[in-house]
């Protein structure tokens, strides 16, 4: 019932995601291409890379197969450098001859994220079209939130709903596990573009009832970012890295040099068929040093105890000399205390003394 090729094409490619998903891992990754047949050229901080080592295989469900570099944490691949020179540059080949009808654009897919993190290229994304190098600077930023009592952060949001186990948690994982709970709740099967939590199945493309019950939950919760609707609570990781990505590109190549292999090619067909087939990536760090946001107690006990003695101090004149002069004054009173009540002692005594002698009374007839 659909007129507009643009909708048309939408509903092609969903039907194709589901179709796909109804095959195994090993189909999937065998209908899609492998690294030596994606990537012809690689070279990270000025050197050549092992594109087999260097590279492990993610199986998209809206991208096929996809390859993270650097993935693994155990190995130290850093850039000694800024600047394009000494970041990863990449040749890959697209061949465009084995697109679909569905497809509308020519190129590649690319995201940046951190080693543990899932990547989402479909929401997180960049583009890189054919027939350019196309050149993205990153700058990293590390934000560091405070927990409970001071902020609603979390250390580590993972649960038995977190579809993305093998993955650090974040915030777009988090909305996505509640949307295919929420659908397998309904329906009795997940969305096939989202992964499954276990004893789950995906919703089959020939299962019409199946497929029904998921567009009409779906057209209700609308995506995956309504946690209102979901009834989620999907809150921010207290410690994460966000990069910053800036794009800028240029036509390439300019000459059969500066292309791939053409020794079966004059050079302005090599030239013509690399524009149509092929792109150049250049993913670097613009500065090597990093932006720190770090979220710090507004008014802590230190701040409390600081400004009581101040208050104390302006509204009373008490310091520390103070203080001391006090307790010299106690001192001196309390000592004069005890002399006077020494002295009241003495002296009651001495008169209770003279009070038992007797008086003797003295004459001139006694002297003689």
């Amino acid at each position: 019932g659909m007129t507009d090729a643009v909708a048309m094409r939408s509903r092609a490619k969903e039907n194709l995601v589901f179709s796909v998903a109804a095959l195994s891992e090993k189909e999937r990754i065998r209908l899609s291409y492998e690294k030596r047949e994606f990537i012809e050229l690689c070279s990270f901080n000025g050197r050549e890379c092992n594109i087999d080592d260097d590279f492990k295989l993610h199986v998209d469900p809206v991208f096929g197969n996809c390859f993270t570099f650097n993935s693994d944490s155990s190995k130290n691949l850093t850039s000694t450098r800024a600047g394009p020179m000494y970041g990863l540059v990449l040749m890959v080949r697209v061949n465009t001859s084995d697109y679909m009808s569905t497809s509308e654009a020519a190129g590649v897919r690319l995201s940046i994220h951190g080693q543990l993190e899932y990547p989402f290229p479909d929401t997180f994304g960049y583009s890189a079209p054919t027939g350019f190098v196309s050149s993205f600077g990153i700058r990293r930023r590390k934000v560091e939130r405070l927990p409970a009592p001071y902020g609603d952060c979390v250390q580590d949001g993972k649960d038995d709903k977190y579809i993305y186990r093998d993955h650090v948690y974040q915030p777009e994982g988090c909305h996505r596990s509640c949307f295919q709970h929420a659908l397998i709740k309904s329906c009795s099967c997940g969305d096939p573009r989202l992964p499954l939590p276990p004893n789950a199945t995906h919703c089959s493309a020939y299962n019409s009832a199946a497929r029904q019950c998921l567009e009409t939950k779906m057209a209700e919760l609308g995506d995956f970012h309504h946690p209102n609707r979901l009834n989620c609570d999907c809150k921010q990781p207290c410690t994460h890295d966000a990069y910053g990505v800036t794009y800028s590109c240029a036509k390439w190549p300019s000459s059969a040099a500066d292309a791939g292999d053409c020794d079966d090619m004059h050079p302005e067909e090599c030239v013509e068929h690399y524009k149509q087939q092929a792109a150049m990536l250049e993913i670097y760090y613009e500065q090597l040093n990093y932006e720190s946001l770090t979220e710090t107690e507004a008014y802590g006990m230190v701040n409390l105890i600081a400004d009581f003695g101040g208050q104390l101090g302006l509204w009373m004149g008490i310091s520390v000399i103070t203080c001391m002069e006090f307790a010299v004054l106690i001192f001196d009173l309390a000592t004069l205390c005890c002399q006077r009540r020494k002295e009241r002692i003495r002296r009651k005594s001495l008169r209770k003394t003279t009070a038992h002698l007797e008086p003797v009374d003295f004459t001139k007839s006694d002297m003689y």
